[in-house]
């Protein structure tokens, strides 16, 4: 006979994502991983969170290089129209970041992230996160994204297989970084700080090049922060 130690009630956010993550198990997936040197990356956030007497954090710089990347690669910020007959490409990219709150994990949205500077989405994410600790997410802090994001980092997990958040075509995941040796372009070999990311996408809409095409965008971001302080 199996002992009941706890129960967790399964309602509000947890239940409604719990209910739109049955959508996206009933569709193909693509899946694509790449490792990202991201050594020079911790040392100019210390750098920069020093200098300008700010707190970015690395979810930041991953914030920004999506919103860059989505750009580049417009058909991965995209939807099926509500008829089905159609995939509709975005203007704005609406980002939903993943959030393991104390409340539970919440999906609130940094919308029109295009316009905005590394600063102005480090401040908003700030500002959400609070919130969801606190419970105060409105429906619209969490609405209309049109791509996701989740940072697993300090959960010391080193891969993942992310399932996005209909009617979003495609997360993003990013793992923990660890210490790995590396074959450097002198054919020296050096330890550096890697961390792997993991693109999943709707293979109704996305096949292997959007995919492929935006985590290699993002590999060039990340391993350049200069230009995520500059756009």
């Amino acid at each position: 006979m199996k002992q009941i130690a706890n129960t967790v009630k399964y309602s509000g956010m947890r239940k409604a994502v719990g209910k739109k993550m049955e959508v996206s198990g009933n569709y193909p997936m693509s899946y694509q991983g790449i490792y990202v040197d991201v050594t020079d990356l911790l040392d100019f956030r210390k750098k920069v969170n020093a200098e300008k007497n700010v707190n970015l954090t690395v979810n930041d710089y991953i914030i920004k290089a999506v919103s860059l990347s989505l750009q580049r690669v417009p058909i991965m910020n995209s939807a099926f129209s509500e008829d089905m007959k159609q995939i509709e490409i975005y203007e704005s990219c609406n980002i939903s970041v993943m959030t393991a709150s104390e409340k539970g994990l919440v999906a609130p949205v940094i919308k029109d992230s295009q316009n905005k500077t590394i600063f102005e989405i480090s401040s908003e994410m700030k500002e959400l996160v609070f919130k969801a600790n606190a419970g105060t997410l409105t429906p619209d802090d969490y609405a209309d994204g049109t791509f996701g994001v989740t940072n697993i980092g300090k959960l010391n997990s080193f891969d993942s297989v992310p399932l996005p958040l209909p009617p979003e075509p495609a997360i993003m995941t990013a793992c923990t970084a660890k210490k790995m040796p590396v074959a450097m372009d002198d054919d020296t070999i050096a330890v550096r700080m890697m961390m792997k990311l993991v693109i999943g996408g709707d293979h109704r809409i996305l096949d292997g090049v959007p995919l492929a095409q935006f985590i290699n965008s993002m590999k060039e971001l990340l391993e350049a922060p200069e230009v995520l302080i500059k756009e």
